[in-house]
């Protein structure tokens, strides 16, 4: 989102800020610094890195305010994830303390989270019992979806993984869609992301 002459007419860029509204379950995107707005949408497309975060942080807010048990998360290697984000981390402390809580991850290879993502690393150590961390055997070979599903009743999907192009949202059929794809990939995963580092 980033000529010596200034331009009357110049507009600067408007940068869409992704708002959410829990009592409709809706997202709205809006143009900072003008009025227009488009309508609440219960299924909202999101693209680049910015977005893509945005509609993690949203989901994990609702999460978070409607108190929901269960999150299951599905990536390669959670790179372009806000994972080590200290406002993260802190929404996701206040949803692990609320008791009866579960995060299951799946992923291809935690490296990167273990290398850049130190406060959450001290956070999986800390709720280790809320935690499952899980590496697919076909992860060797096969790409694993970029996918989120909780038991909020959201879901959120890349289909774009160069452009981190999706959709996020509260549609019935795709939730449904990403719990199944989730879970079979669950089922045939073994344990990863150790909670301590041995000779550490």
């Amino acid at each position: 989102m980033t000529s010596d002459a200034i331009d009357p007419d110049f507009e600067p860029p408007r940068e869409r800020v992704l708002t959410f509204d829990a009592n409709t379950h809706a997202r709205t995107s809006v143009a900072t610094g003008a009025a227009a707005s488009e309508a609440p949408t219960a299924d909202m497309a999101f693209e680049g890195p910015d977005e893509f975060a945005q509609a993690l942080r949203l989901a994990l807010r609702h999460v978070e305010a409607t108190g929901a048990r269960r999150m299951c998360w599905c990536d390669p290697d959670f790179a372009a994830w806000p994972l080590g984000a200290a406002d993260w981390v802190e929404t996701l402390t206040r949803w692990a303390r609320s008791g009866s809580r579960e995060l299951v991850m799946v992923a291809a290879s935690y490296a990167i989270i273990e290398r850049e993502c130190p406060r959450f690393v001290a956070w999986r150590r800390d709720f280790a019992h809320v935690v499952q961390c899980l590496t697919p055997e076909e992860s060797l070979t096969l790409e694993l979806p970029m996918l989120w599903v909780d038991s909020a009743d959201q879901a959120i999907r890349v289909f774009d993984r160069e452009h981190l192009r999706g959709r996020a949202g509260f549609d019935r059929a795709d939730r449904q869609r990403a719990r199944e794809e989730f879970d079979a990939i669950a089922q045939r995963g073994a344990a990863g992301f150790a909670t301590s580092t041995p000779g550490l």
